[in-house]
């Protein structure tokens, strides 16, 4: 008997696969098949992550099973970090106060752009009706919208609202919603490259901030998923004289950072409106459920190990720095 999906020869007459597992029986499904198929699949799953989850809150264990040959049983490492970091910046990212700024930014967008159009559609309407009733009804439309037709009124001046950007002071959001950055460029003679980009992104977020904010927290995922392998690199370096497998510090920073991202997202959730009480414990039982789980997994003494866990907890915290600073630039720059 063949297996139509690896190609394993069977030599026995078995209703699986001995090689990858597939069931054997005819290409087509039935219904009733499909549901037994699908509720295998699902409870399977369930299973291995919560069994994964309840061992992971043991310093190291998840990390030691996996390299004594339990794998089948656990989510893989990799897995389990990305499914926990997304939903870790999902449960984080509520805190954002999203309403608030979308009501504010679009409160004053929205009021930017209707006064603009409303100004056209006076400017339009007053080539065409001369009579002293239109004149009176658009002069009160004017006072309503805020709008200065007098003759030596220059159009958005922004007087009233200003906004600095870096050394530039004086622009006025009217103009950094209505015109385009050349025509920004041009009139407040900006030549800097960067200036000019700061006030081209300032345009899309006060026209799209949702967008750029959700932009922003997904290239943070991208970034967290770059850093644990370069960290990783690092701990290589450290046990160069221990000739560690690479592979084995990158899973054990999965499972850490897991640990971590599940307890901060259980933070948010049950303590929301007492983070500021509750968040320098949780951040100090991460350390040490790190420490306890590096003493247990390298198995060095106590020493050595609390000198190698803070090295590498200092070259983190200059490269998560470095590498939010770049995201931060590359995202700016490019939404």
């Amino acid at each position: 008997m063949v297996c139509p999906n690896c190609k394993y020869v069977e030599t026995t007459d078995a209703a699986f696969c001995s090689f990858c597992g597939q069931r054997f029986g005819p290409g087509k499904l039935t219904i009733k098949e499909y549901i037994h198929d699908l509720l295998d699949h699902v409870f399977a799953l369930e299973t291995t992550f919560l069994r994964t989850l309840r061992r992971i809150f043991i310093p190291g264990q998840l990390t030691l099973d996996y390299f004594n040959g339990f794998r089948k049983k656990y989510y893989h490492p990799l897995r389990l970090f990305f499914v926990l970091l997304v939903l870790h910046l999902g449960i984080v990212g509520s805190l954002i106060p999203y309403n608030d700024i979308f009501r504010e930014v679009s409160e004053t967008t929205n009021g930017i752009l209707n006064k603009h159009n409303m100004s056209q559609t006076l400017d339009s309407l007053s080539l065409t009706h001369q009579d002293q009733i239109s004149i009176r009804a658009m002069d009160s439309v004017a006072t309503w919208f805020d709008i200065d037709r007098s003759p030596s009124a220059e159009p958005d001046s922004g007087k009233k609202r200003q906004i600095s950007f870096l050394k530039f002071d004086g622009v006025s959001p009217e103009d950094v919603i209505l015109l385009s950055n050349d025509s920004l460029a041009a009139k407040y003679k900006i030549t800097d490259y960067w200036t000019r980009l700061l006030f081209r992104q300032s345009q899309k977020f006060s026209l799209d901030p949702k967008g750029m904010i959700q932009y922003v927290l997904g290239n943070i995922s991208w970034m967290m998923i770059i850093l644990i392998p370069l960290l990783a690199f690092f701990m290589k370096l450290l046990f160069l004289r221990r000739k560690r497998y690479y592979i084995e510090h990158l899973f054990f920073l999965y499972h850490w950072h897991a640990f971590a991202f599940l307890v901060v997202s259980l933070l948010v959730i049950l303590f929301r409106n007492y983070l500021t009480i509750v968040w320098w414990p949780v951040m100090l039982l991460v350390i040490f459920y790190g420490i306890v789980a590096w003493v247990r997994y390298y198995q060095q003494g106590l020493i050595k190990s609390l000198l190698k866990f803070f090295t590498m907890g200092i070259t983190y915290i200059f490269l998560f720095a470095f590498l939010l600073l770049l995201t931060a630039i590359i995202s700016f720059g490019f939404y």
